[in-house]
């Protein structure tokens, strides 16, 4: 049963490709969580079709995503005009 439910995900390239996609985000932030020195300075910001979004590590150690999409890179960064 959980082959054929695998078949039909990664039969459609548009959800097999956000599968990879959603995988490779946690994986690199797994990575950098691990790494003591770039732990302490790691974000990452992309533009999706809808607006901005990303993530970053705050000062705890604690990480943020942004789910809701921003509209300009500004506001992602938290930088006010």
């Amino acid at each position: 049963m959980i082959d054929k439910v695998v078949n039909m995900i990664f039969s459609l390239d548009s959800l097999r490709t956000a599968v990879f996609a959603e995988v490779d985000l946690y994986n690199s932030v797994t990575r950098i969580m691990a790494d003591d020195e770039s732990s302490k300075i790691a974000c990452a910001v992309w533009c999706d079709e809808d607006g901005w979004r990303g993530w970053n590590i705050k000062e705890d150690g604690t990480y943020y995503f942004h789910d809701i999409p921003e509209h300009t890179l500004g506001d992602i960064m938290g930088i006010v005009s």
